[in-house]
């Protein structure tokens, strides 16, 4: 299976990131992948006027963000069928993804998670991902947003009746003496 090459070079992307520093990081790794157009805001409120102003390929988004966290923009953004960047994939960057942070985020819609610290290449692969491998968009009563990975029940085969050992067959069995054992030496 070849991977598709990507040209990130006229890719879109709006970083929603609270703390300087990371912005600036963020900014500088996109820049090292040839990303140029970037849009930054520190909060929902900025994000919101650069969302519902021009489209745009990717949005990378910061969990803690204030008053609105990144599940909650997500939402708004998936929920609002005016929104031009609705099925805009979403990158959501956490630095402490526990299980009920994780849920929350699913639910709100969200194409990734990555967990900081986060490195170039960690980054790169799933922006490539996101851009080379889209998922199908759901619109339902209860959820709006990429289509759900779902991995196939593992389903148990019964157990082959000639390999089983019979409580009696373990009863007859002769255990063979191994005087290096005895004497504590290992073999």
């Amino acid at each position: 299976m070849s991977i598709p090459t990507l040209d990130f070079s006229k890719l879109r992307v709006l970083v929603v990131e609270n703390h300087s520093l990371m912005r600036r990081l963020l900014g500088e790794m996109l820049r090292g992948f040839d990303i140029h157009d970037m849009r930054f805001a520190r909060d929902v409120p900025g994000a919101i006027e650069y969302v519902y102003g021009d489209p745009v390929d990717l949005i990378i988004l910061d969990f803690f963000l204030g008053e609105l966290d990144g599940a909650d923009f997500a939402k708004l953004i998936r929920h609002d069928e005016s929104c031009c960047n609705r099925k805009v994939p979403i990158l959501l960057i956490s630095g402490m993804p526990d299980h009920h942070k994780v849920m929350r985020v699913l639910d709100a819609g969200i194409n990734g998670m990555l967990a900081k610290p986060i490195s170039p290449r960690d980054l790169y692969k799933h922006i490539h991902t996101l851009m080379a491998y889209p998922r199908p968009f759901v619109i339902s009563k209860n959820y709006v947003g990429p289509m759900r990975e779902r991995k196939k029940p593992t389903v148990s085969k019964r157990p082959d009746r000639r390999k089983l050992v019979s409580p009696r067959t373990l009863r007859t069995r002769r255990v063979r003496f191994n005087p290096a054992l005895e004497d504590g030496i290992l073999a």
